[in-house]
């Protein structure tokens, strides 16, 4: 197991992610780098808890996962786990498939 702090030291390694959010399952937001300016906790909160909310009605089984591109051209990549929600503000050059691959097993380990 992880912390939040161990976590965040082993993300500050990956390249292309501008700003990172760690949000517990209630919307508390537990872990916050980059420019806060912007809310990225509460947008990250806001798309998983209505994401997770429709599953029933559009037969989900998921999300596990969600990709939203910004007119910058930036994307938001928002992970989706059983303890916590994690949001990344990723640049355009990267590959959300790459970061992903990436953050999926950093999350698994961190202890809330």
């Amino acid at each position: 197991m992880s912390t939040l702090k161990e976590f965040k030291r082993e993300t500050d390694n990956l390249t292309g992610i501008q700003k990172l959010v760690v949000v517990a399952r209630d919307g508390t937001v537990l872990l916050h780098s980059g420019d806060q300016s912007n809310h990225l906790g509460n947008y990250v909160a806001y798309v998983a808890v209505t994401a997770e909310q429709l599953k029933p009605y559009l037969g989900l089984t998921g999300p596990y996962h969600l990709i939203m591109e910004q007119t910058s051209g930036n994307r938001i990549l928002t992970l989706l786990s059983e303890k916590i929600i994690v949001g990344v503000d990723l640049d355009t050059h990267v590959s959300p498939a790459t970061i992903l691959e990436q953050l999926t097993p950093l999350i698994d380990q961190i202890a809330i």
